[in-house]
């Protein structure tokens, strides 16, 4: 496996790894679209610590209380000391932390420095999705020969991973103020807090969900849910902890 700066490079294993961890099937690449109904894990929330070489990454660990810390300002600081935060990103953290929140202005601003590295890296300039709760992810593009999804897989390491731990800061002030580390425990009280489900909704509804679709499929489970599988803030909520969905509906980028 190559490696940048610390951390793996995206490719398929690791993505279909990261996948299965967390319990999802028809897994697709990050831009990839999916075969009908799918569910990846996006570096940008999850990480692959396992992965890593050097020392262990800890943003990941729940507290005796079960978050990942007592307070936003608190994770901040647990995030500034991981020994993974790339160069180009630390000067953002660092002002995250005089302000205690990443502004919405640098949040957009790393978004759209990633679209002029991959403009740089010869592809043309990705298109992104925005949600309801600010945050942003990319399109799904039909995929190209596999020299093709070499180039771009390299340059999307290149060109994401050097923002991935403001990604997900932005993700968990966004989508996670309780600072949950219990990526379902999030999710579910995320989608509470927009309104898409009940408060007597829990985690093992969720996982029931779940359960549900990778056994019966998207079309005979999806009305079985409790909630829009496609809301723009069901899409958001699970964004914000790294979860991609994706659609055969959904639009996807031509960029071969």
């Amino acid at each position: 496996m190559a490696w940048l700066n610390g951390r793996p490079r995206i490719a398929a294993a690791v993505m279909l790894t990261l996948a299965l961890a967390v319990g999802l099937t028809g897994c697709t690449l990050p831009g990839t679209p999916g075969d009908g109904k799918a569910e990846t894990s996006n570096t940008a929330g999850t990480g692959d610590a396992s992965a890593q070489e050097g020392p262990a990454s800890t943003l990941y660990e729940a507290d005796e209380n079960g978050r990942l810390a007592s307070s936003l300002p608190a994770y901040i600081d647990e995030v500034l000391s991981d020994p993974y935060v790339d160069d180009y990103e630390r000067p953002i953290l660092e002002q995250a932390k005089k302000e205690g929140r990443v502004s919405t202005a640098a949040y957009e601003k790393v978004w759209s420095d990633y679209k002029t590295c991959m403009v740089d890296r010869g592809f043309k300039e990705p298109k992104l999705e925005r949600f309801p709760n600010g945050m942003m992810d990319i399109m799904s593009h039909m995929p190209g020969t596999d020299a093709q999804e070499e180039a771009w897989q390299d340059a999307y390491a290149d060109c994401y991973l050097r923002f991935d731990h403001v990604q997900r800061l932005y993700g968990q002030q966004q989508g996670n103020p309780n600072l949950y580390a219990n990526v379902e425990e999030a999710v579910v009280d995320c989608m509470k807090r927009e309104g898409v489900v009940p408060a007597s909704y829990t985690v093992k509804d969720f996982n029931d969900g779940y359960t549900l679709l990778q056994t019966e499929g998207f079309t005979d489970a999806k009305d079985k849910l409790g909630y829009d599988f496609d809301d723009s803030r069901v899409r958001g909520c699970k964004a914000a902890q790294g979860w991609s969905s994706s659609s055969t509906d959904d639009p996807v980028e031509y960029i071969w």
